[in-house]
């Protein structure tokens, strides 16, 4: 996943480039504010599919079998032995 970010960052720092050479080269600035649209938009696709693979890792309550309940409750869901004793205390 990284390197996705990465790429994004090479992706804007050439869309920065075009934009800096756009401002000294007036003629051809048209030309190099398009190649720096192109540029960004590229960083965008490359970071919106990293948000999307990171949401289908979290999967919903349902599909993965775990019941909705209160923090309280989940507790002792996780760790059954601590929700109650396996054996009544003996007396006398």
């Amino acid at each position: 996943m990284e390197s996705g970010f990465k790429s994004a960052e090479a992706y804007r720092a050439t869309a920065l480039l075009c934009r800096q050479q756009a401002a000294c080269d007036p003629d051809n600035s048209w030309r190099l504010l398009g190649e720096a649209e192109r540029w960004e938009y590229l960083a965008e696709q490359i970071l919106a599919s990293r948000q999307n693979r990171a949401a289908e890792g979290a999967k919903p309550a349902i599909e993965t079998g775990m019941p909705n309940l209160a923090p309280s409750q989940s507790k002792t869901m996780a760790n059954p032995s601590r929700a109650l004793p396996s054996k009544p205390p003996r007396y006398g």
